[in-house]
């Protein structure tokens, strides 16, 4: 993407949640460090990830990044109230990433 054009979409359901973005890929690097502070572990920086994971706190989640690019879904079935609102805010907090100047 050229510039600062920016993409993002929430789709939630009774039974899902769906985070996807797409920005400039100079925002790449912030946006995974984020994500690896948000959930303390180290997954995303310098890597493009494509997979079902089960996070140390026992979140399960789909997740998806690529240079410009973050997908992630969750099950709301299979996760608590708590796993839900993290994931929540972490994709508020993506947004936040993106937009700011």
């Amino acid at each position: 993407m050229n510039g600062d054009n920016i993409k993002v979409s929430v789709n939630e359901t009774k039974e899902e949640y769906r985070f996807e973005a797409s920005f400039n890929k100079d925002k790449s690097d912030a946006v995974s460090e984020y994500m690896d502070d948000y959930l303390d572990q180290k997954i995303f920086e310098n890597a493009q990830v494509d997979a079902a994971m089960r996070l140390n706190d026992g979140t399960q989640i789909y997740v998806k990044t690529d240079d410009g690019e973050v997908k992630i879904r969750l099950d709301k079935q299979l996760n608590s109230r708590e796993s839900y609102e993290k994931i929540k805010k972490m994709g508020e907090g993506i947004k936040r990433i993106l937009t700011k100047k």
